[in-house]
């Protein structure tokens, strides 16, 4: 009798141990960032090694009326990101794929990117049904010499 309880058990407990990896898991109570996302502002901090330099924040107002900026993430993972101008069909900047890391970061990815920088890592600063407002950082020399790094923060609502 016990053999036949741990012949029946045993391979019940295996099989829902074992379970098919979901790739891109979605995260607890994350909100999705799939949608259209026009830019508002885009925010720059440029640092070198002592800091933020001295006149190291520039906010951009972006998506003006007539020339919007936006962002497309969509439910494959796809990404793009291009600027519409009223006479034209929107120009795409950049596409890739995303994903997602954690429930306040995801990683977007350039196929076409030159070695190295295929890949940035973002951090999600807060998101809504309406709003979504991130960051990344992009390392940079400062007058040919002074490493430093350029943290963009990028303010969106959806379309």
């Amino acid at each position: 009798m016990k053999k036949t309880i741990v012949g029946f058990v045993l391979p019940v407990i295996l099989l829902t141990a074992c379970h098919k990896d979901p790739g891109n898991p979605v995260m607890p109570n994350q909100i999705s960032i799939a949608g259209k996302w026009n830019v508002d502002t885009v925010t720059t901090y440029f640092y070198d090694a002592g800091g933020l330099r001295q006149t190291g924040v520039n906010v951009y107002p972006v998506g003006a009326p007539d020339y919007p900026y936006r962002f497309q993430f969509n439910n494959d993972h796809s990404w793009a990101e291009s600027s519409h101008f009223p006479s034209d069909a929107d120009y795409i900047v950049a596409t890739g794929t995303y994903v997602l890391t954690s429930d306040s970061t995801f990683t977007l990815t350039y196929p076409s990117a030159v070695a190295g920088k295929e890949t940035e890592p973002c951090k999600i600063i807060s998101i809504s049904g309406t709003s979504f407002v991130f960051s990344k950082e992009l390392s940079t020399v400062f007058n040919g010499i002074d490493p430093g790094y350029i943290k963009y923060v990028f303010r969106l609502t959806k379309l």
